[in-house]
């Protein structure tokens, strides 16, 4: 019975691969932009469709490849050092992207606490008939209806993965349906910040060994080619990494907006990479004694992010400016206590004390209320540093420089919202972003800020 569905799973298999490849030979650029769009969408379900599919088997490649089975498993057999390299090989994707595919897919595996023998409520064993439960049914059942990602997936299995030791099933499989709840809406990278924050959330004390790991598995090295190119590799816990992070990007945004105002004929035309080679560049050679002054015009400010009652206790969570990972206040504190940093204590319900004069420019004190409520750019989430505070109802419409009328814009964000006449609305203390009716004809509201990748604490 097995061989036969495995034999008949091929054939539907090579069927739809046919139906899809005739799909992709299609011209789309005819349909109208109503079509276009609602035609995309059903693809964007149907790769996820196919990622899922494609998850289930890189799962089971790897539950088939474990290094204590017979000859070392499966992979080792094909000639392939891991099931990660094998996947990556069959599905010609990269490393990461076959190893996400294997989180995901863990999670469609069944689960083999569930397959023990347990008596029902007759007082009979369940039927050997019955299918075992996946391992983490909410993204199981949210990957394999196409409405979440193998990207959201593996990111959330593997985070759940690291708590499966230090948190009960109840706690695990609860944070699991919260997570993926919100993940159905959110990009990759978002997804990333917000598992991120939870799992921290969950188990403190595995966060802070693991602080304690990375700090001290931090280095640098360099190493000089025959050409004499310097090639730099190292790897940084996110405190050591905040202060050259946050001057650098700063120097770079700094330069970037300072193109708008060059001659088009001899524009900066440095790449990204570039800027942030030669501003690590200046920074050394101001530290070996250079005598002139900051030439950058920026402000190289480290924001550490923290509540009043973890700073007194010492015990919880914040974060840096920028940074994503969160970060205990124990580290935190190594890094407030130097100069340049500016430390944003919260009081209850994250009330920023001590906040600014209403004038016509948000006040340092307001722009950091407004990071701590957006986290960067409200809409598109891009760090603190490639945005500025912007009034939502126009200061020469009468609008007030106050947090309940400012919101951190990126450039691109902020353009395209006044080009394209979105709304903005906060509504106690979050941020709501209102589509013109050409792009949703109903109008809903999307959250926008930290709200929309953070999910509230229990």
């Amino acid at each position: 019975m097995a061989v036969e569905a495995a034999v008949n799973g091929a054939a539907q298999i090579t069927h739809v691969s046919s139906l899809v490849g005739d799909l992709a030979r299609l011209d789309v650029s005819g349909l109208s932009q109503e079509d276009f769009l609602e035609t995309y969408d059903a693809v964007a379900r149907l790769g996820r469709l196919t990622d899922a599919l494609r998850a289930r088997f890189a799962g089971d490649l790897a539950r088939r490849s474990a290094p204590d089975l017979p000859g070392g498993g499966l992979a080792r057999q094909q000639g392939f050092g891991s099931a990660g390299t094998m996947v990556a090989s069959v599905t010609g994707g990269s490393r990461t992207g076959a190893l996400r595919a294997i989180d995901a897919g863990r999670a469609l595996l069944p689960d083999m606490a569930a397959m023990l023998p347990v008596a029902d409520q007759a007082g009979e064993p369940p039927s050997s008939s019955t299918p075992p439960p996946p391992r983490y049914p909410a993204v199981a059942s949210a990957t394999t209806a196409g409405d979440l990602s193998v990207d959201a997936a593996g990111l959330i299995t593997a985070g759940l993965e690291t708590l499966t030791d230090r948190v009960s099933s109840d706690q695990l499989h609860a944070l699991e349906e919260r997570l993926v709840g919100k993940a159905v809406n959110l990009a990759e990278h978002e997804v990333r910040r917000m598992v991120a924050r939870a799992v921290a959330r969950a188990d403190l004390a595995g966060h802070e060994e693991r602080e304690k790991r990375q700090h001290a598995e931090r280095f640098l090295a360099w190493k000089e080619d025959q050409t004499g190119m310097v090639t730099l590799t190292g790897r940084l816990d996110a405190v050591t990494a905040a202060p050259l992070r946050t001057v650098i990007e700063q120097m770079v945004t700094q330069q970037f907006g300072a193109r708008r105002d060059q001659d088009p004929t001899n524009q900066d035309q440095r790449s990204v990479g570039q800027m942030r080679a030669d501003a690590l560049f200046d920074l050394c050679r101001h530290a070996l004694g250079c005598q002139e002054t900051d030439r950058s015009g920026v402000r190289t400010t480290i924001v550490v992010r923290m509540t009043k009652r973890d700073l007194d206790t010492g015990r919880g969570l914040g974060r840096i400016d920028g940074t994503d990972q969160p970060v205990s206040v124990g580290q935190l504190r190594r890094l407030a206590g130097d100069a340049g940093i500016v430390p944003a204590v919260l009081g209850g319900e994250s009330e920023v004390l001590d906040l600014g004069r209403r004038v016509r420019m948000f006040t340092r004190a307001q722009r950091l209320a407004l990071v701590e409520r957006d986290g960067g750019c409200a809409k598109c989430h891009a760090p603190p540093e490639h945005c500025e505070a912007h009034h939502i109802r126009w200061w020469d419409k009468a609008g007030r420089t106050d947090l309940n009328n400012g919101v951190m814009l990126c450039t691109r964000c902020h353009h395209d919202i006044h080009r394209q006449g979105w709304e903005i609305q906060i509504r106690a203390g979050r941020v709501d972003f209102i589509p013109p009716p050409n792009i949703d004809s109903s109008r809903r509201s999307r959250p926008g800020g930290l709200a929309a990748i953070t999910i509230d604490a229990e």
